[in-house]
């Protein structure tokens, strides 16, 4: 059992006594169940932030087809889940009235609700969020959500806070990583479960090719921009990490044809000097006579990669993607899409059982300050005994400051300390470096020398407070092992 599957084991036994304090409460019972029932689900992943920010696009290069957006005929601006089906089908929820379904069908981008119009709620608000079930192995683990856009500041917060309670783990996505933008973020509130908020927030530097104006290198100065903000204070108070992405490239690599690469190909077969000049710009690019792709063409490539990931194709066909297959896999590494999926294969999809049990602590607590009972003043104890005891919060923090490099260890040890604190895997061998059929007297071994180690440093004098930290939660890992095995 690892130690996450220990904590969700304590965060169920707390909602089951819950559900005996309040059951008399037909709405307390249904909000504690149905907490119960995500605490073995999959991951419930939202893609969220303000208007324009591509999180539809982003939706796409995640699932790697063309979902997002799931519009209707007479509604917008309502939640739609993707997740693993058998075959396409969307189940529809109003404001008022039971669920319905109604058939799916392509649109220029992304699909649509059909049907005749008696069978939608009156209104234009009166579709509240869609199931969409979609044959997809990336959404076999993992449940994306897309949002409409947050609205500015204090206006959105009850809107985000939704979303937040939603969601196990959120990718929040800003064009520029303004301050307007991440003030629509909902405030961090009292209460110990609030102490784990920031563990499931990543902000993603959406659009990156457009970074400063989608000049040559804007992908790369997205990237910068990205690494040195996700050191600052404001940031790393907010989320685990900051991540540029280029959605538009991420999802053309995921989607790429051979008829797509071919017409890159031919436009890289012409000299740097001579095409160079004609991807300047939009409009230099589509009034190219010189290009040797008619309009048709050019229009398709600038929907599908954008000018910016039009110049980077050609580059990479140039230097050595001789085939679709090539192609794709660069592009994907350049658009970012690659360290966003490591990001939340790393923080989100291996903690799935931590971040649940965070979202379900704030539940409880939520529920003993909302409808307090002669008992809930228990309930908040161990609320707050779990949250102070679960070493879980303290390494996946610190799985994010390895990974930020804001943890300040030297390469060779943040690299055994991302192994111990579960960064390669939860189980014991894993985070010790050894085979699964490793004897236990191995596994002892290795956990002491590892625990006295660490004992050490997080000890030493000489050390900046910062690492000794560090030390000390990567030595609570290993004495975690020690205990288990013992």
């Amino acid at each position: 059992m690892t130690s996450g599957d220990r904590l969700a084991d304590r965060v169920h036994d707390l909602l089951v006594e819950a559900v005996r304090i309040y059951h008399d409460n037909g709405p307390a019972q249904e909000w504690l169940h149905q907490h119960l029932v995500r605490l073995d689900g999959p991951l419930r992943l939202a893609v969220t932030g303000p208007p324009g920010t591509g999180k539809s696009t982003l939706v796409n290069a995640l699932v790697g087809e063309s979902v997002a957006p799931v519009a209707s005929e007479q509604a917008a601006g309502h939640l739609t889940w993707y997740v693993d089906g058998p075959q396409p089908r969307a189940q529809v929820s109003p404001w008022y009235g039971d669920p319905y379904e109604l058939p799916l069908h392509r649109a220029d981008r992304g699909l649509r609700l059909a049907g005749p119009s008696a069978m939608y709620a009156s209104g234009a608000e009166a579709i509240h969020q869609v199931l969409l079930e979609w044959p997809s192995r990336s959404l076999r683990h993992t449940h994306l959500l897309d949002t409409p856009g947050l609205p500015p500041a204090d206006a959105g917060w009850e809107t985000a806070a939704g979303i937040w309670q939603d969601a196990d783990a959120v990718l929040f996505l800003s064009r520029t990583l303004s301050a307007a933008d991440l003030r629509r973020m909902p405030p961090v509130r009292g209460g110990w479960a609030a102490t784990a908020l920031p563990l499931h927030v990543v902000v993603v530097l959406s659009r990156a090719d457009e970074t400063a104006g989608g000049r040559v290198d804007a992908l790369l100065a997205a990237k910068q921009i990205a690494r040195r903000r996700r050191r600052e204070p404001d940031l790393t108070l907010i989320c685990q990490d900051v991540v540029a992405v280029s959605g538009l490239i991420g999802y053309a690599a995921r989607a790429l044809r051979q008829d797509e690469y071919d017409a890159l190909a031919a436009l890289a077969v012409q000299s740097r000097t001579d095409l160079e000049p004609h991807l300047l710009s939009v409009d230099r690019f589509r009034s190219a006579d010189a290009v040797p792709l008619d309009p048709a063409w050019r229009e398709r490539l600038l929907d599908r990669f954008g000018l910016t990931g039009v110049r980077l194709a050609t580059t990479l066909v140039r230097s050595g993607a001789q085939d679709p297959r090539a192609l794709a896999e660069a592009l994907l590494r350049h658009s970012g899409l690659a360290e966003l999926q490591s990001v939340v294969a790393d923080l989100f999809s291996a903690r799935r059982s931590v971040l649940k049990a965070r979202v379900a602590l704030s539940a409880i607590e939520q529920l003993a300050h909302r409808e307090p009972r002669p008992q809930s003043g228990y309930l908040l104890t161990e609320v707050e005994q779990v949250v102070s005891e679960a070493h879980e919060f303290a390494e996946l923090r610190l799985l994010a400051a390895l990974r930020t490099r804001r943890a300040g260890l030297p390469a060779e040890m943040a690299v055994e300390a991302r192994r111990l604190a579960g960064g390669s895997g939860a189980s014991m061998s894993e985070r010790l470096g050894l085979p699964a059929e490793a004897p236990p007297e191995e596994l002892w071994a290795r956990a002491a020398a590892a625990a006295e180690r660490w004992r050490r440093e997080s000890q030493e004098p000489g050390r900046p407070t910062r690492e000794r930290r560090t030390a000390q939660v990567v030595l609570r890992s290993c004495e975690a092992i020690l205990q288990q095995l013992g």
